[in-house]
């Protein structure tokens, strides 16, 4: 009976931890560059016009927020490795094309099965329509959502501000 109090003891610590706000994102293919940087939230509140998602986690005063900026740039609805949907927006977006690689804890990875005969733990996937920008992020609003992002820098008004550039949002689920 004491085994299966810590056993589920365990469990909760571990699903705690797996709905954290910060975190480094799991095996999968990556853009070159990415620094593995994930926050997780629930959406409280959207600005369309500055392309902005406030996530929020826990509640009270100990809730901490986010502030992810969505480029203006075209997206594409997918699957990510874990058969989450996600929303991908060009990592680099001056390329033609995204490259990118497995990412897989030290170092040790297993291929694809259509990559398995060329061996390379690389893809090359083209960037998606120009017409596909989303202006309207009012249906992400009490989702609780993963976004994947790097901190970058920029100039506005004269003034070097960071922001935290997204490229990959994966829906987790819709609060109650």
């Amino acid at each position: 009976m004491n085994r299966l109090c810590v056993v589920v003891g365990l469990i909760m610590f571990c699903a705690g931890l797996c709905a954290a706000q910060k975190g480094t994102a799991e095996p999968d293919f990556y853009p070159m560059g990415y620094t593995l940087e994930t926050w997780t939230g629930e959406v409280s509140a959207v600005d369309n016009q500055a392309r902005t998602l406030t996530l929020t986690y826990g509640s009270g005063p100990k809730a901490k927020t986010f502030v992810a900026t969505i480029p203006e740039a075209p997206c594409a609805w997918g699957r990510d490795g874990q058969n989450f949907r996600v929303l991908d927006f060009p990592f680099d977006k001056k390329a033609s094309a995204q490259v990118f690689k497995l990412v897989m804890p030290s170092g040790a990875y297993r291929l694809p099965p259509e990559q398995e005969m060329t061996g390379t733990p690389i893809q090359k996937r083209p960037n998606p329509p120009a017409e596909n920008v989303i202006d309207d992020f009012s249906k992400f609003m009490n989702h609780t959502i993963t976004v994947y992002y790097m901190t970058r820098e920029r100039t506005v008004a004269g003034k070097k501000e960071e922001y935290n550039d997204v490229w990959r949002i994966r829906v987790l689920s819709k609060s109650k």
